[in-house]
């Protein structure tokens, strides 16, 4: 490809006088206060709810003694003691 010959810099400089200036504000716009960009608030912390511990399970004992006294003839006692434990898991 053929190289472009730079043109004159009397036409660059022109080029740049032609551009508009920036327009002024007017007496309203300042006395008012510059609308600054609001921050959002932040979200409420959410509290972590403690998950239960579960009670370990503690098996039921349940014991029964049971004591028989026999009269089976006069002046003859008979004593049978019985005791039993059942161990449950509880429910």
């Amino acid at each position: 490809m053929a190289k472009r010959k730079k043109g004159s810099k009397a036409q660059k400089r022109k080029a740049a006088t032609v551009r508009g200036k920036a327009r002024k504000p007017s007496k309203a716009a300042k006395a008012t206060k510059p609308t600054a960009a609001k921050a959002k608030p932040k979200p409420a912390p959410v509290k972590k709810v403690a998950r239960k511990v579960k009670q370990p399970v503690t098996p039921v004992i349940e014991t029964a003694a049971v004591e028989m006294i026999e009269q089976p003839a006069p002046d003859v006692i008979t004593v049978t003691e019985v005791e039993e434990t059942e161990v449950r898991k509880a429910s």
